[in-house]
């Protein structure tokens, strides 16, 4: 378990009593160090080091995810990845969704035009779906050819701030086998003094607890079935997010011939298979998992999209999650300072938190770039951490719901407070998306 010390430091650096040894490389030691290789770290450092400044990140696992519930990168991710010229690529693998749809049972009741916004490119899709492994590889990419990296099987064991200093544990592990939760070996420990850190360390952050920063439940936790399947038929360039009374679901186009649905459920009884009597308890990524039962899936398609005329074919992989809705009382303080999943959870279904974490790392490296190379004083990053965390007190509801207009239809309104969360924009975006259906989001 990873262990937040004193403020000083001094149990990592209790000379002959420590764990940790010194870092083999003091020289080379990081300016910033990230922990966490998910999206927003690895494009957090590859922003700072296209700056020049010398970054490292640790991640526990051996490589980018092989599974995982984000894929939708919205027009604000575009025009970022765009600016630095790394868009093209990414678009060139992703499907193209121009629609946003909403249904209740077999009515399509309201529906926004995702193509009206400006994804940075006249060619360019408002929103683009690809796995998020695929982003991630192609993050880690880029940054090892600007000179970061990234250390696969490492994790930051112990972390001290205080004072402008940072000191960090560092251990080095390897699973006993190949599966995910395997018990780990450590094989070498040692200590780095990285001038910043970056916590994009998700749900259970140290760096977050070393800053002694509250984690506050916003809105009870949501339990989706995530299903990925081929279909025999292409789907088109819409998503398509129904609203009943059994929850929120959401069918996203992965290509021609694949999809994900993910539904709101109330409990797992009755959904996962299990084990002795499947035949397909597979590995993916080297890790197992179990498959949900076929036959909620048909059900739940029948109750909740009864509009869905194609034939659902393989079911490639599934999970039962549960997403909380935090918000952390600070993003950060002095030399330390969090993003994504570490500063905020959300609903899944308008893949808001890493999209807009995405932001944050952008915001986070350029000013961190002023501070290292410019002198400026750590009120520039305070000031943005507390933009970033007022637009999330909207996007999590705790500044008023939506208001609408005369012209807006009676069914927006009736569900006015649960759209925000379907939607895949934040910000002028997402106001914009909203006034197309008679809606104004205030205050915050």
């Amino acid at each position: 378990m990873a262990r937040v010390v004193s403020q000083t430091g001094s149990e990592l650096l209790a000379g002959e009593e420590t764990r940790f040894a010194p870092s083999s490389e003091p020289d080379l030691e990081p300016e910033v160090l990230i922990i966490g290789a998910g999206p927003v770290g690895l494009f957090t450092g590859l922003l700072l080091a296209d700056r020049g400044i010398r970054v490292e990140i640790v991640d526990q696992e051996r490589r980018p995810a092989a599974r995982s519930y984000a894929l939708a990168l919205h027009a604000a991710t575009l025009r970022l990845l765009a600016e630095v010229g790394f868009a093209a690529d990414l678009l060139e693998r992703s499907q193209r969704v121009e629609t946003l749809a909403f249904y209740e049972g077999a009515e399509r009741c309201a529906a926004l035009d995702l193509s009206a916004l400006s994804s940075g490119s006249a060619e360019s899709p408002c929103v683009a779906v690809l796995p998020q492994q695929l982003l991630e590889s192609a993050l880690e990419s880029r940054l090892e050819a600007a000179g970061g990296r990234v250390l696969w099987n490492h994790r930051v064991a112990e972390l001290a701030l205080g004072g402008g200093a940072a000191v960090a544990g560092v251990e080095r592990v390897e699973r006993l086998d190949r599966t995910e939760d395997s018990p780990v070996a450590v094989t070498e420990r040692y200590v780095v003094r990285p001038r910043h850190v970056i916590g994009a360390d998700g749900h259970g952050s140290i760096v977050r607890k070393a800053l002694h920063v509250s984690w506050v439940e916003m809105s009870p936790a949501e339990l989706f079935a995530v299903f990925e399947m081929t279909v025999d038929r292409p789907l088109g360039t819409e998503v398509r997010v129904t609203l009943d009374k059994g929850g929120s679901s959401v069918l996203w186009p992965l290509g021609p011939h694949r999809a994900r649905w993910s539904f709101q459920i109330d409990g797992w009884e009755g959904f996962e298979e299990s084990r002795h009597k499947s035949r397909r308890f597979p590995q993916v990524a080297d890790e197992p998992f179990p498959y949900l039962i076929r036959e909620r899936l048909t059900e739940l398609i029948a109750a909740r999209a009864p509009w869905l005329t194609a034939e659902i074919g393989e079911i490639l992989w599934s999970m039962v999650v549960s997403f909380e809705h935090r918000l952390a009382g600070r993003f950060g303080r002095e030399n330390a300072w969090l993003a994504g999943d570490a500063a905020h959870l959300a609903s899944p279904v308008g893949a808001q938190s890493m999209n807009v974490g995405l932001r944050e790392a952008w915001d986070l490296a350029r000013d961190l770039d002023w501070v290292l190379r410019d002198d400026y004083p750590f009120e520039v990053l305070e000031r943005n951490a507390a933009k970033h965390r007022h637009e999330w007190r909207r996007l999590l509801g705790a500044g008023g719901q939506p208001q609408p207009g005369p012209a807006t239809s009676a069914w927006v309104r009736k569900h006015a407070a649960r759209l925000i969360p379907c939607i895949p924009a934040s910000g002028d975006d997402l106001d914009h998306l909203l006034k197309q259906i008679g809606l104004e989001l205030t205050g915050g």
